[in-house]
């Protein structure tokens, strides 16, 4: 992968680990604060520390691919899925009337559309210049008799 391209999906891994993480810890242990901060009314507390968990996981996939570009690139895809969704569904839901069109709710999204295509683009190059570990396997050099 360009060094200036894994530069940049480093730093989009890092802003997709700070949403995330943030995010499910708010939805685990801050319910009050989401109304507030994001602009989301808590409507069922289980179902929102459910979600807060699930992101607290998904904030983990971020951690991986930033330690390793190389061995877990593959995984930048389920991160372009995860800010997909962050971007799709509440849209669905300001189009429903259930979540308010406010700033709090509308303005993480061109970023997140940002996060989404350098995703994309650091799961492509990952794909194309990953080597494969079969082929890694079978060239070693075998040991003198």
């Amino acid at each position: 992968m360009n060094p200036r391209l894994a530069l940049a999906v480093r730093i989009a891994l890092v802003a997709g680990f700070v949403t995330d993480a943030g995010v499910g810890v708010l939805c685990v242990f801050a319910q009050p604060l989401l109304g507030p901060l994001l602009g989301v009314p808590v409507k069922d507390p289980a179902i929102t520390a459910f979600l807060g968990g699930e992101l607290i996981v998904a904030s983990v996939v971020y951690v991986l691919v930033f330690r390793d570009l190389a061995r877990w690139g593959a995984l930048l895809w389920l991160c372009a899925l995860d800010q997909t969704l962050g971007i799709a569904i509440p849209a669905v839901q300001i189009a429903l009337g259930h979540v308010p069109a406010t700033l709090q709710t509308l303005g993480p999204m061109p970023l997140q559309v940002v996060l989404v295509a350098l995703y994309v683009m650091g799961a492509r190059a990952s794909a194309t210049s990953a080597p494969d570990p079969g082929v890694a396997r079978r060239q070693r050099p075998e040991e003198p008799s």
